[in-house]
């Protein structure tokens, strides 16, 4: 069966229909603008408002598989656009759980791609690792917080755009809430490029002085609200690693003057298939776990999620043995899934910090 078929088979029949549509008729023939660094935003709400970002709201596993599904889908022509997606899916993630109600205003648009927004943890999962400090500090003022600090890369962001953060207080309590980007307190800056994900709304944020009002408060207790959230965001990244590699297999598999002389390569298109149906089965699993927080629940989900990185890893490098010298050159198609390939293995959680995690053990 054509992984399209597959992933068809989760979603509801007319959502599946849409998404696929927009990825054919809109996203393909964009490829190489959105790689050059267009940020495909018309997309991402077009996606939005076919219901890709509104299925895991509810917290269910079905709504999780289905949110992955529909990235997986787009993340097979373009990693770029599933990992916007993810972002998206990600701030919908930590809205739809939180302790406090006030955020959850724009819940709706934020899931239904009218407002758009990053995720902004990146830095927070590596400081609860241990791996670097929290990157905003902020103290208690009137009804609200003061806060300051510079976040390097924040993802699907853009003048209007919300994002989460999380900030550390001088008690060492740890408060997590929503801001916007783009304002005098709170700018954004390009000031990186990057070999691959360029079209991804990327930036680095800069907080002077700015103000959280408790009505953008997610929660006052991000170390107790993390732990109940990270599954999740975890397991929703899959979407990413298991589209490029569908889609690697696909166009290996249309490479006819390629193949014809690929049968001894250590791994082609109908074992790609066959691994990334191996785990998307055990993403099924785990979703349905993804309530937990017990440490080894969480690192059955980051063994998963390495595993998928290195399935992404070795079949876009699969393509690019296949493919040989066409493959090598500027603008190649082999060449950008590679890129994007190892991406998915640097974003939070990184196969390194997940091998970090792994063996500090239970």
């Amino acid at each position: 069966m054509a992984a399209s078929a597959r992933i068809a088979e989760s979603l509801p029949p007319d959502i599946a229909g849409i998404v696929a549509g927009i990825v054919r008729e809109r996203l393909r023939p964009r490829l190489g603008a959105i790689d050059a660094g267009a940020y495909p935003d018309d997309i991402l709400r077009a996606l939005g408002a076919a219901g890709a970002y509104g299925h895991h709201v509810d917290g269910t596993a079905a709504g999780l598989l289905a949110a992955i599904d529909a990235m997986t889908e787009a993340g097979q022509a373009c990693l770029s656009t599933a990992f916007c997606m993810w972002c998206q899916d990600a701030l919908v993630w930590y809205l739809a759980r939180g302790d406090e109600a006030g955020p959850r205003r724009h819940l709706a648009a934020l899931a239904a791609g009218a407002a758009l927004g990053g995720t902004g943890l990146s830095n927070p999962m590596k400081a609860f690792s241990g791996i670097e400090p929290l990157a905003l500090q902020g103290e208690r003022v009137g009804d609200g917080y003061r806060v300051r600090g510079r976040l390097p890369w924040v993802s699907n962001l853009g003048p209007g755009h919300r994002f989460a953060g999380i900030l550390s207080l001088p008690d060492g309590r740890r408060v997590m809430g929503l801001f916007e980007a783009g304002g005098e307190a709170v700018s954004i800056a390009a000031n990186a490029r990057f070999v691959a994900l360029e079209g991804t709304g990327t930036y680095t944020v800069m907080i002077r002085d700015g103000h959280l009002a408790d009505e953008d408060v997610i929660t006052h207790d991000a170390a107790a609200f993390v732990p109940r959230i990270r599954n999740g965001f975890v397991l929703l990244q899959a979407g990413m690693g298991l589209g490029l590699a569908r889609g690697v297999a696909a166009l290996m598999r249309e490479d006819e003057r390629g193949r014809a002389n690929a049968a001894f390569l250590p791994l082609g298109p109908e074992a790609i298939e066959a691994r990334a149906d191996a785990l998307r089965a055990r993403v099924a699993v785990s979703a349905q776990a993804h309530t937990e927080t017990d440490r080894a629940t969480f690192l059955e989900t980051l063994r998963l999620r390495l595993d998928i990185s290195w399935l992404a890893l070795e079949a876009a490098q699969s393509a690019m043995l296949q493919f040989g010298a066409r493959g090598y050159l500027e603008g190649a198609e082999a060449f950008r899934r590679l890129r994007e390939a190892q991406f998915v293995a640097i974003v939070t959680p990184s196969v390194k910090h997940i091998t970090t995690e792994l063996a500090r053990g239970a």
